[in-house]
């Protein structure tokens, strides 16, 4: 059996307030990029070399999964959370309408606005008719700290700790 320990903090917002303090700081995406939502549909039409982009869908089947792409239908970029009530990576994420689940920025275009840019362009498009609270959440590994004072800068607040254990089989043979 092998066993892992995973240390997250949990993160709330109200997504009106987010929309207001990101709007605030938000600047045009880089020439050459552009955001689009990606879907079963329309995966053909795009390259990835950050995630594996039929494990991203796979996860966003009831969810929004956001990606900024360059000139060359390359993708730079992903944003992917879900409504609660569908399928959820933390289970201990509560009282929040939409989990923020995963957000990914190619290292080449790190520090450039485009994670702010996701984080609004998702929460500006969510279907407020899967919404009561407009409260978003989410989990991240405090050792990330760009990614803790870029939910900071924008009204995420830290709610509490999250300790998950995992054990795995090792495979046969």
């Amino acid at each position: 059996l092998r066993h892992s320990i995973h240390n997250y903090y949990v993160f709330y917002a109200d997504s009106t307030d987010l929309l207001e303090k990101a709007q605030e700081k938000l600047r045009p995406l880089p020439e050459g990029l552009r955001m689009v939502k990606l879907t079963y549909e329309n995966k053909h039409l795009y390259k990835c070399r950050i995630g594996d982009m039929d494990k991203l869908l796979q996860c966003s089947v009831n969810g929004e999964l956001w990606v900024v792409v360059d000139d060359d239908n390359l993708i730079v970029a992903f944003h992917y959370g879900t409504y609660r009530g569908n399928r959820s990576i933390f289970n201990n994420v509560k009282n929040c309408d939409f989990e923020h689940v995963s957000l990914e920025v190619d290292k080449r275009y790190q520090r450039k606005g485009i994670a702010l840019h996701l984080l609004y362009h998702t929460v500006k498009n969510l279907k407020y008719d899967d919404v009561k609270n407009k409260r978003l959440g989410t989990c991240i590994k405090p050792s990330n700290t760009k990614s803790i004072k870029l939910h900071e800068l924008i009204g995420f607040k830290k709610s509490h700790r999250v300790i998950l254990f995992h054990i795995r089989r090792k495979k046969d043979g």
